[in-house]
């Protein structure tokens, strides 16, 4: 048998190879579970201190408390919208090709978006990721990481129209706007083709796919701000 030499990892014919599961692998596990609801338990703290300006913005407050309390609730819906979905999307796409996927958080960014968030009233996050095993090509790759930004952009872009409608002055208009403004950040900062980012996956698999999903997300962003949206505790 004549042996090929490959240069490149991505002219390996995987096609020629079934690296899947012959079954669906289980739906989730404990342990995903319980990193899921850790990563959102702190990144929602997070988000809420730094919406309220951290510790320095809640000592000028009469009851900090109860501005937590409120700032807490647009948080768990932002990271619910923003951050649930987005790592769910990619675990769903990849199960569709039977590969094995599940979140695993990263508790030393998880540490770092708590601190900055109470101390410092912003966020760096880096909360985790879904984790794929199971030898995906490339294609399956690429509509992986697309799945996570487009389930943003379909939210950011809902949630638009409807803040659009109601606008900042009703209670249900602010929670609107604030979902719009996390989902398409969101989008668009996980489309950029860098480092461990979905849009350098996608890019490698589709550049078109990435053209057109940057520039819609691009487009929210542009619109998002062109309208002076200014959502409380940013």
């Amino acid at each position: 048998m004549e042996r090929k030499v490959y240069f490149s990892f991505h002219d390996i014919p995987f096609s020629e190879y079934n690296y899947s599961y012959p079954s669906k692998p289980p739906l989730t596990s404990r342990t995903e579970i319980v990193h899921l609801g850790l990563a959102m338990l702190t990144l929602s703290v997070a988000f809420a201190f730094a919406m309220a300006g951290g510790v320095a913005g809640l000592s000028y407050v009469d009851d900090p408390l109860s501005t937590l309390l409120k700032y807490f609730q647009f948080s768990v819906l932002a990271i619910l919208t923003g951050f649930f979905f987005h790592e769910m999307s990619h675990k769903l796409m990849a199960r569709r090709y039977r590969l094995w996927a599940e979140f695993r958080m990263f508790p030393q960014g998880l540490l770092f978006a708590l601190i900055f968030g109470i101390f410092f009233g912003f966020v760096i996050a880096a909360p985790g990721a879904v984790n794929i095993w199971g030898g995906a090509r490339r294609f399956e790759m690429g509509r992986i990481a697309a799945a996570g930004p487009m389930a943003n952009i379909v939210i950011g872009a809902i949630a638009m129209i409807g803040y659009m409608e109601l606008g900042l002055d009703s209670f249900y208009g602010s929670v609107l706007g604030f979902v719009s403004m996390v989902n398409v950040f969101l989008a668009f900062f996980n489309l950029i083709p860098l480092g461990p980012l979905d849009g350098k996956k996608i890019i490698i698999w589709n550049s078109m796919v990435w053209a057109v999903m940057f520039i819609v997300s691009l487009l929210l962003l542009t619109i998002y701000v062109g309208r002076g949206i200014v959502i409380p505790g940013f």
